[in-house]
């Protein structure tokens, strides 16, 4: 509780909060190292540019920088020179309320809470868990049309108390496929200007993987996108593709392009 974050906020009176949101993402020249390996650059002078609405997919081996520019881009490190900037403004000089309501994450590993399932669909909203923007009501309309979209609804509907049904702790009461329609759910509702998928399908079999990917194309519609990877079905599927090594994007271009 004592210890002071590294990253800081910019003084309420200069953080930027503004009206609107384009989406249009930039990072210029970015290098960066963990603290704990300062021996070891992990993304060396990469920029990379996404238009608002446009599906980016980072590929690579592993240990090439991937998780890390998405880590980046959620600012939970800053990059040792260089600079990230949505809509041409650095993260830095954001408000951090502001830009987490513009961005959403779905992981390989959802986060669920031991609570229903409603109240973790509400979760990312600005007094999610129970208590959100209009969404509040166990089934309400706003909650029900994000499961609709995230192929949840059916699943949840055979469950006794529905929406009201508790979920366990991490939600180990609902199967792997499940769970992550819930967390996309959460995203669909938040309705974020920035989603960063860390492929959501990959640890899915194939029938629970079509499910879900049929969400996630619901989810990405109109959205600036950057998506780890790991199966060709996404790959095809991006705007452009940045194939990343040892921290150097050494290849980008449509999936037609990098075939050529």
């Amino acid at each position: 509780i004592a210890r002071e974050p590294l990253i800081r906020p910019p003084p309420p009176a200069a953080a930027a909060a503004p009206a609107s949101c384009r989406g249009d993402l930039k990072l210029n020249n970015v290098n960066f190292r963990y603290a704990l390996r300062p021996e070891q650059p992990v993304l060396r002078g990469l920029s990379l540019h996404v238009a608002p609405g446009e599906v980016v997919a980072l590929c690579g081996p592993s240990g090439g920088g991937k998780s890390s520019i998405i880590s980046l881009l959620e600012r939970l490190y800053e990059p040792e020179s260089g600079e990230v900037l949505l809509d041409d403004m650095p993260l830095s000089s954001l408000d951090p309320r502001w830009f987490h309501r513009q961005v959403a994450l779905v992981a390989q590993e959802p986060v669920l809470f031991a609570r229903t399932i409603e109240e973790n669909i509400t979760y990312g909203l600005e007094n999610g868990g129970g208590g959100g923007e209009g969404a509040t009501a166990p089934g309400s309309e706003e909650v029900v049309r994000a499961a609709r979209l995230a192929n949840a609804h059916d699943f949840i509907g055979t469950f006794e108390h529905a929406y009201e049904t508790v979920v366990g702790e991490r939600g180990t009461q609902l199967s792997g496929g499940q769970k992550q329609r819930v967390a996309i759910a959460r995203a669909v509702l938040k309705d974020p200007k920035l989603l960063l998928l860390d492929e959501a399908t990959s640890a899915l079999d194939s029938g629970n993987e079509a499910v879900v990917q049929a969400a996630l194309d619901n989810l990405m519609q109109g959205k600036t996108t950057v998506v780890i990877a790991h199966r060709l079905s996404t790959v095809v599927r991006a705007t452009q593709i940045i194939v990343l090594d040892k921290g150097v994007a050494v290849e980008r271009g449509t999936h037609q392009q990098l075939c050529a």
